[in-house]
């Protein structure tokens, strides 16, 4: 359910001026890492944005923004096994997923498949660091300053999303009631494998 939610946010991305968009894959990440775990939130990350981009290509497949869509709930999963307030974790989540996400992972797939003109994989990351790149008209660096407020504001739109589910009480209903599902079919599996 949660793929298929990750799948349609996709689709509900706000495209913005200068290879920037407001997407709200990163809610479903972020909330898939902080309830479900790391794992779930992986395959939630990884299968939404390659489903989404089976069904509507934009260009070539870009693995960075894939690795990167993958990794912000994964991020999410392992700040909250920290002690400290819900909001302080999302902060720290949210900022160190705006360092290597999007400023990274997604601006380096970004900028060799528009400035550089290679194939956003691991074959054009190959050609990259094997061919001559005197014509390069932008530098990372000079890409990366035009797309950090953007990216900024892509990220505090879908940490606001977050916490406003946090603090919802029927959101925490909802995964109290999935919890106690999950544990009572854990200790039936269990009962069933139990000697006699």
């Amino acid at each position: 359910m949660l793929s298929a939610m990750s799948v349609v946010a996709n689709f509900c991305t706000i495209p913005l001026p200068g290879n920037n968009a407001v997407s709200f894959t990163l809610a479903v990440c972020f909330f898939t890492g902080i309830y479900f775990g790391a794992l779930p939130a992986a395959i939630v990350g990884f299968t939404g944005d390659l489903i989404a981009h089976l069904i509507h290509p934009m260009g070539d497949y870009n693995w960075f923004m894939a690795l990167s869509i993958t990794l912000y709930g994964v991020i999410c999963a392992f700040v909250y096994k920290a002690k400290a307030h819900r909001l302080v974790k999302l902060t720290l989540a949210a900022c160190l997923c705006y360092l290597i996400c999007l400023c990274g992972l997604n601006t380096f797939g970004l900028w060799l498949q528009y400035i550089v003109g290679v194939k956003p994989s691991p074959i054009g990351l190959y050609d990259f660091f094997a061919g001559n790149h005197g014509a390069i008209k932008k530098s990372f660096w000079l890409y990366l300053a035009g797309r950090a407020p953007m990216s900024a504001v892509n990220l505090v739109v879908n940490a606001t999303i977050t916490a406003l589910l946090q603090e919802s009480k029927t959101v925490a209903k909802l995964i109290a009631k999935i919890k106690r599902k999950e544990s009572s079919s854990s200790s039936a599996v269990g009962n069933e494998h139990a000697p006699r």
